[in-house]
């Protein structure tokens, strides 16, 4: 496309050139004769007109038969920006398409804040994790529902309009837009309707002179509820498509984990398919092969946190052999909670790592704890479970 405005280029210049070599000719540079010339001027050969610039190509339909074509198929990298509130942020992240089929990987990067969110979607079923978090799998679309991933919003698109040639990603491609407008569901790239308020996403494409696929460009804006602040924020980012054509392999993730309800207790958690729970009205512990490794307990308490990591500070200093050996700020269930972590040696001699988190809220004091022999190694799972922790109530 670009060779093409360069040749329309080339066209105006040799024009205007032409117009001003005639103009030239018409006046002279020097005052005109009033008699004959002795020798008779030949004829001018007649100039030809010049070469319209050729009008552009709606290339709408070929764009909808190949973006929704059975077999389409390609690979993407992503990149755009992300404001939240005053902070600047980057995404990046990489795309595979398969017909319906799709896996996204998108990374955001704001501040110290990073968050990488994974999907994928094969035939009816999906999943997604949230780092540092375990593959999970979507809960059933009921019948009716809005589309929940790009593969959905591909298959649905019937017709697009063609807006024009415009330069994007520095190329010239043509602008696209679904006939049915350029609204999609913040649910496709992962905003939370709990947490965010007026969400509203746009999807537009932009495609070669032949129809091919080149660009799918996002943008969204929401309010954001973060902690009781509402928080404006933005985004944009492309969608480059690569490797059309060429066959893509989309499978479902092989250790993808089951999430559990408590009976008794108001949360919900996942843990791996091999692991199984024991409940009790103020306790349930999470066992792989019969072995408790992460419990999540709820004591009656009033007062702020502090107070109450204070209480268990207290009440730990004996059994876990004095003070922790580090108090950090963490995130449970989308509170703020306060990490704990001892290192003691039992009276089996044995290496003990205890990693609690800890939060008071509603006349409640929850605890959701590692306790393990396997050392700091086995934290970086107890965050798995953690960080798919949700309150219920």
């Amino acid at each position: 496309m670009a060779e093409q405005h360069r040749s329309r280029g080339s066209r105006c210049v040799a024009t205007l050139t032409l117009a001003i070599a005639l103009a030239v000719a018409a006046c002279g540079g020097a005052t005109a004769s009033l008699e004959p010339s002795a020798t008779p001027t030949p004829a001018a050969t007649p100039t030809a007109a010049p070469t319209p610039s050729p009008t552009p190509v709606d290339v709408s339909a070929a764009f909808v038969k190949q973006i929704v074509a059975p077999d389409f198929s390609a690979t993407a990298v992503v990149t755009g920006q992300l404001m939240v509130g005053p902070v600047e942020g980057q995404i990046t992240g990489d795309a595979v398409f398969s017909g319906p089929n799709s896996s996204v990987s998108l990374s955001i990067t704001a501040g110290t804040f990073k968050q990488t969110t994974d999907s994928i979607s094969v035939g009816t079923s999906s999943w997604s994790r949230k780092s540092p978090g375990p593959w999970l799998e979507d809960p059933t679309k009921p019948s009716g529902s809005t589309d929940t991933s790009i593969g959905d919003v591909l298959k649905s698109i019937i017709s697009v309009e063609d807006l024009g040639i415009e330069t994007r990603a520095a190329r010239q491609l043509h602008h696209l837009r679904s006939s049915s407008g350029n609204a999609i569901p913040p649910a496709v790239f992962g905003v939370d309707t709990a947490t965010a308020r007026e969400a509203k996403f746009t999807l537009d494409f932009y495609a070669t002179d032949d129809g091919t696929p080149a660009v799918m460009a996002i943008a969204g804006t929401w309010t954001q509820l973060s902690g009781g602040a509402e928080v404006p924020t933005r985004m944009t980012f492309d969608i480059a498509f690569d490797d059309i054509g060429e066959p893509q392999t989309i499978t479902p993730p092989d250790d993808v984990w089951v999430r559990y309800t408590s009976k008794n207790l108001d949360y919900t958690m996942a843990h791996p398919a091999d692991w199984t729970v024991e409940s009790t009205k103020e306790k349930d512990s999470y066992l792989l092969n019969g072995q408790g490794y992460v419990y999540v307990a709820v004591t009656p308490f009033k007062g702020s946190t502090a107070k109450f990591v204070t209480a268990l500070e207290a009440s730990y200093k004996t059994p876990f052999g004095g003070d922790p050996k580090s108090e950090t700020p963490t995130n449970l269930g989308g509170v703020a909670a306060v990490r704990l972590i001892y290192e003691y040696t039992n009276e089996q001699a044995q290496g003990v790592t205890i990693a609690d988190d800890i939060v008071s809220r509603d006349g409640s004091g929850w605890e959701v704890f590692l306790a393990t022999g396997g050392g700091s190694e086995d934290i970086k799972v107890f965050d798995q479970f953690v960080a798919t922790f949700a309150f219920t109530d």
